[in-house]
């Protein structure tokens, strides 16, 4: 005799294919309260010794889950369809247990009611209960913190594999929105208090232009990791501003995703290097413009700078700006004109007279601006007095 049925016959289902005793159910009447629950919700609850009529329902739900069964209670449709909601009920303790939800309209010893029977999502459940929860903190760091965070999400990914102009245009060109943008990022835009960052135009801040293409191509170049590295974006009234960005990138099977990262404004630093290197250049111009050769050291012995007539008359002889330079540290730290002899270290070797000046450079630090002549042998020795003042 044969172990199995035979299919041919008609099959006849029986209780153990009830998915009844696998589910959580109750019976809410339309003011909100229990009417009836079953044994598996009841031990989940931790009340499967207690008659649970007539409490009122929104002490075994969260406030947001309650407040959905509102909505259906208030709303119910004449049809009594059914529909599936998302609903977590509190367990023994307060523990929060996820449940898929199938609600209906019924009625239930002759008056109208909703029959929740809900799947308790378990293991499931509580790994995106782990998630939820990550995720807010994360959120939560987010939004608080005082360094600005932001990230590019590209609705049209951009191909990574395409030549690097092509994925510069696609990364400008391809659509594109803000996300997780937090307030320290709006107040470095200067956003009004009233506005969401991540409701705004990507290019409206972050515009398409000749430093802003050379930032992604530095992102590029790096493997799409990168710090420190400058852009040129726009505040919310339109003007100009340097930001500094560490960079990272979500690319998958060869698409670029989104890019994300944090910031810092360094418009006022760029603006001081701007104005120092405007100042030294403006110092190297006046400097070229003298007959005699200058170099001009700073506090540490490096050479700041050398004008034309320095490199005209001395740029074969790094032995004899060595010399100089040392003659320098070893003299009383005076202005005016000192001997340097034998500079050749050799008998014939030309007299050099050194003049030492003692400024202030562009930035308040202490420079040496030398002037160099050469003379003959016998030709008299320069001196350091001043006019007597009347």
């Amino acid at each position: 005799m044969s172990d199995f049925q035979d299919l041919t016959e008609p099959f006849q289902p029986d209780a153990s294919l009830s998915l009844a005793e696998d589910m959580l159910v109750d019976v809410i009447s339309l003011d909100g309260r229990i009417l009836w629950l079953n044994d598996l919700q009841a031990e989940l609850l931790g009340a499967y010794d207690r008659d649970l009529a007539g409490y009122d329902a929104a002490a075994f739900y969260t406030v947001e889950s309650f407040a959905e069964i509102r909505q259906l209670l208030r709303h119910r449709s004449r049809a009594e369809h059914a529909s599936t909601i998302d609903l977590t009920l509190l367990g023994a303790g307060g523990r929060p247990i996820r449940t898929l939800a199938r609600a209906r309209f019924i009625r239930f010893q002759g008056e109208p009611a909703l029959r929740l029977a809900k799947l308790d999502y378990g293991p499931v459940g509580n790994h995106y209960r782990r998630l939820e929860d990550d995720v807010r903190m994360l959120k939560s760091m987010v939004e608080t913190s005082n360094e600005a965070h932001w990230s590019i999400a590209f609705i049209e990914p951009v191909d990574t594999t395409l030549p690097r102009a092509d994925v510069v245009q696609q990364v400008f060109e391809n659509q594109s929105v803000w996300r997780m943008c937090n307030p320290a990022m709006a107040r470095i835009y200067q956003l009004p208090e009233t506005m969401d960052f991540n409701e705004q135009d990507v290019r409206l801040y972050w515009p398409r232009s000749a430093a802003n293409e050379q930032f992604v191509e530095e992102i590029i170049n790096s493997n799409y990791a990168i710090d420190d590295a400058l852009s040129v974006d726009r505040r919310h009234d339109g003007t100009l501003q340097y930001i500094l960005n560490d960079v990272r990138a979500e690319i998958a099977d060869g698409f670029l995703l989104r890019l994300w990262g944090n910031c810092r404004d360094v418009t006022e630093q760029h603006k001081a290097d701007d104005r120092q290197v405007n100042a030294f250049k403006l110092i190297s111009r006046a400097l070229d413009g003298l007959p005699d050769a200058v170099m001009v050291v700073d506090a540490a012995g490096r050479i700041v700078c050398r004008n034309k007539a320095f490199a005209a008359a001395f740029a074969e002889s790094r032995t004899l700006e060595a010399l100089i330079l040392a003659h320098c540290r070893t003299r009383r730290p005076t202005n005016g004109w000192s001997l340097l002899a034998n500079a050749g270290g050799h008998g014939n070797a030309p007299l050099i007279d050194v003049h030492s000046r003692r400024i202030t450079g562009p930035e308040g630090e202490a420079w040496t601006v030398l002037t160099i002549r050469e003379r003959a042998g016998d030709a008299p020795r320069r001196t350091t007095r001043q006019p007597k003042r009347r």
